[in-house]
């Protein structure tokens, strides 16, 4: 029988034999209350993973992602980027491009393009906090405070950071329990790709997201 966590509420039921899995349910369960909708995803040495995405939904994204190798090219985005323009709705203006253009291509069905439509939307977020002095982005480059905040976000959301996808929800066997975002590895991608785009230095973006491993 293993220990509760140590953030649980007290007042909860002791955990029962049934694997790490269902003792995480329960913490869960105690934590936030039922019909909190999260999943384990997985159990490590350093920390637990949870996640509210629905079973095969990452797969499915990372998939479609991967497919729209523009996405991840500086010059097709510079290439797609509509003039006068500022930096962040001028690279939110040519991925949306090249993903309506995949799907009219029949490359991407309409659920696809949704949820890749999606992840452009809050890459845009992003890159706008960043991006403030406006202008027109093919002339545009960034001030040494909005190359700062650029490489601040960048490390945030480095594979590992516990930063802009990270939420510890608490302390269960001495290990922290995170959300899982599935997006995270296409977000960063896009990320770089957009700013090795807008700063136009010749800095290759990734060709595709990483491997983001569990994804399920």
């Amino acid at each position: 029988m293993g220990r509760r966590g140590e953030d649980a509420p007290r007042g909860g039921h002791a955990l029962t034999s049934g694997g790490q899995e269902a003792e995480v349910a329960r913490w869960l369960d105690d934590l936030l209350g039922p019909g909190h909708g999260r999943r384990v995803i997985a159990i490590r040495d350093d920390r637990v993973l949870v996640s509210k995405v629905s079973p095969g939904l990452p797969a499915r994204v990372v998939e479609a992602v991967t497919n729209l190798s523009a996405l991840f090219d500086p010059a097709a985005l510079r290439d797609c980027m509509p003039p006068g323009l500022p930096p962040a709705k001028a690279w939110h203006a040519a991925a949306s491009a090249i993903v309506r253009e995949a799907k009219a291509a029949g490359r991407l069905d309409g659920t696809g393009a949704a949820e890749v439509l999606a992840g452009i939307d809050s890459a845009a977020a992003l890159l706008a906090s960043c991006c403030w002095t406006g202008g027109d982005a093919a002339s545009w480059r960034p001030s040494d405070a909005e190359r700062s905040a650029l490489d601040d976000a960048e490390a945030r959301l480095a594979r590992g950071a516990r930063g802009l996808f990270t939420r510890v929800y608490g302390t269960w066997e001495g290990r922290p329990v995170e959300n899982h975002c599935p997006g995270a590895e296409a977000a960063r991608a896009l990320f770089a790709a957009a700013r090795a785009a807008l700063e136009g230095d010749g800095r290759a973006g990734p060709a595709c997201p990483g491997d983001g491993r569990p994804v399920r």
